[in-house]
């Protein structure tokens, strides 16, 4: 289980931008870098060492004479490649080596998230950056105030491929791209993170059919089918032993597993988000008079037995062992839990999971607060002799990783070797990647033509088409269909209404005091759920939040959107 923890957590990354981990080895999604953010300035260094190499004409033009490129990345956690390959030694690496003539020089790789910052951390103060490194934001903004970093401004125009250049525009008005830009210069080249990593609301069908139930939509459904799912014995043992609406202690979070962001939503809260009033005031989403409405009705349903009891001692694999084994058919959880789904099918081929777009509210719309659209950035050092190689080994790259180039679609095949191993690990995609692909299953399963189909979505294909032909007789084609196909067609459902923050990034203060306001805010929270506080709590949280950093906090907000 710890193993299968691993698989979706690394699935839920924020990232979730490659819409990954599938067995396609063009399909693997990876780890992403907090985003933190303490300090902004100009960079001055954009003279340095910015010219192109002579009879350099595009992103894809070959070196006539090998350059060598620093590089510093993390490494990859459980990494599964062939016996003898290695990060620094892969066919991943080598093909963009070869079609380049680049060679890339290992300066470090550190596979743990923390460690791996700690020693960028410590290139940063020690001034000695390697040419190219993948970055998150609070390190960003350090980079770029020391004047360390290349101006990208130019080099992105003349050496990014089209395609890089059109998972950039998929988001409107700039708004990834610019995450990267200092004073109108582009500095560093951000992740994307795509739309979809919202919770959707996971119920077993096969027990409301056996109840007499219908598919829940509404918050009086969902109470309605929690409590009987508890009490009624839908897995017919004649024990007490299932449970209500699965929760988790985190309550509510960006592509988290059994929180609770559908209920905060239903109510128009969005915590841990920035919005503006009515009045154009900075708000923080978790301090609001609809947050408050929205904990009650949490109190009242845990004290109603509808939310399991123990989901405040319970880890995430404990939740993934009540759906697996049967207890649980209910919860809220993204599109790809279709992989831990299908562990409770895989043992009982008769559950039958169904994703629904709920709970909606009194206008029939499901309330989501999309991705923070990047985190992470790839920087150029000012001293690099050939800055733009950075953008043509990005370029190259996708070709491979898209399986785009077919020389890149015989690499590791059918192996599911992750992506990560090629030299730059920042994940790019389209911010509707997982919605504009459902036509095209769909055209598949109609007309059962595979014709014309681009080589990454073969694999993906083939699983729909094989668990259409033959349903749950292959695990690993249904969990992909029922996270790809199945789920990822209910995240652009006509219910699903955006509500997009002001502000996604880090203040000097949230850095500094974020983790004791993040600390009082969950343990409140928690404290209101579960009755051992009472809902008039919240508004003492509230008072010692804005005193103790959160009214900063707003200013620097409402400082840096202006």
């Amino acid at each position: 289980m710890k193993a299968k923890a691993l698989s979706l957590l690394l699935c839920a990354s924020v990232a979730m931008s490659l819409t990954a981990c599938g067995s396609n080895n063009a399909d693997e999604s990876g780890n992403q870098a907090a985003a933190a953010n303490s300090e902004t300035g100009s960079n001055d260094a954009s003279a340095t060492n910015t010219e192109p190499a002579a009879k350099d004409d595009g992103p894809f033009t070959k070196y006539d004479e090998q350059i060598t490129v620093s590089l510093g990345r993390q490494g990859v956690s459980g990494n599964n490649l062939p016996d003898g390959d290695t990060l620094e030694n892969n066919k991943f690496l080598k093909y963009v080596e070869d079609r380049l003539n680049v060679k890339v020089k290992y300066e470090f790789s550190v596979e743990d998230m923390d460690a791996y910052n700690q020693k960028v951390n410590l290139t940063i103060a020690s001034s000695t950056i390697p040419d190219i490194m993948v970055v998150n934001e609070q390190q960003f903004k350090r980079l770029a105030k020391a004047g360390s970093l290349a101006d990208l401004t130019d080099i992105y125009e003349k050496y990014s491929s089209p395609l890089i250049k059109e998972y950039y525009s998929s988001y409107s008005d700039d708004r990834v791209l610019n995450t990267g830009r200092i004073d109108g210069k582009l500095y560093g080249l951000p992740n994307t993170n795509i739309d979809g990593s919202y919770q959707l609301l996971w119920v077993r069908k096969d027990w409301l059919d056996k109840l007499n139930l219908k598919v829940p939509s509404s918050i009086e459904d969902v109470k309605a089918v929690a409590k009987a799912f508890k009490e009624q014995d839908p897995d017919g043992n004649g024990k007490p032993d299932t449970v209500g609406l699965l929760g988790d202690k985190s309550i509510v979070g960006d592509g988290g597993f059994f929180t609770f962001d559908p209920i905060f939503n239903l109510n128009h809260s969005y915590p841990k988000s920035w919005f503006k009033d009515d009045s154009g005031n900075v708000v923080y989403g978790s301090t609001t008079p609809e947050t408050k409405q929205a904990l009650a009705q949490l109190s009242e349903m845990y004290k109603d037995g509808l939310i399991d009891k123990e989901f405040l001692t319970r880890k995430w694999e404990d939740n993934a062992g009540l759906v697996s084994s049967g207890r649980a058919g209910i919860l809220f959880a993204p599109w790809f839990a279709g992989w831990m789904l299908s562990d409770n099918v895989k043992a009982d081929p008769n559950a039958e999971w169904v994703p629904v777009a709920g709970p909606v509210d009194g206008e029939g719309k499901r309330n989501v607060v999309p991705s923070a659209p990047s985190g992470t950035f790839l920087v150029v050092s000012k001293n690099a002799e050939h800055p733009e190689a950075a953008l043509k080994m990005l370029s190259v790259e996708y070709e491979g990783i898209r399986l785009i180039d077919p020389a890149s679609q015989e690499i590791y095949k059918d192996k599911g070797v992750s992506w990560l191993n090629y030299p730059l690990n920042l994940q790019l995609d389209f911010q509707d990647a997982l919605a504009r692909d459902i036509p095209v299953y769909d055209k598949v399963l109609q007309d059962n033509d595979m014709k014309d189909l681009p080589a990454r979505l073969i694999p993906r294909v083939n699983s729909i088409l094989k668990n259409h032909k033959e349903p749950k007789k292959d695990i690993a084609a249904f969990a992909d269909s029922l996270a790809f196909y199945v789920a990822g067609a209910v995240t652009g459902a006509k219910e699903i209404a955006k509500v997009n923050p002001i502000f996604y990034g880090s203040t000097e203060t949230m850095v500094k005091r974020g983790a004791n306001l993040d600390k009082l805010e969950n343990e409140t929270f928690l404290r209101i759920i579960t009755g051992a506080a009472p809902i008039d709590d919240f508004d003492k949280f509230v008072t010692t939040w804005k005193s103790t950093g959160g009214d900063t906090v707003a200013k620097e907000v409402e400082e840096s959107i202006k």
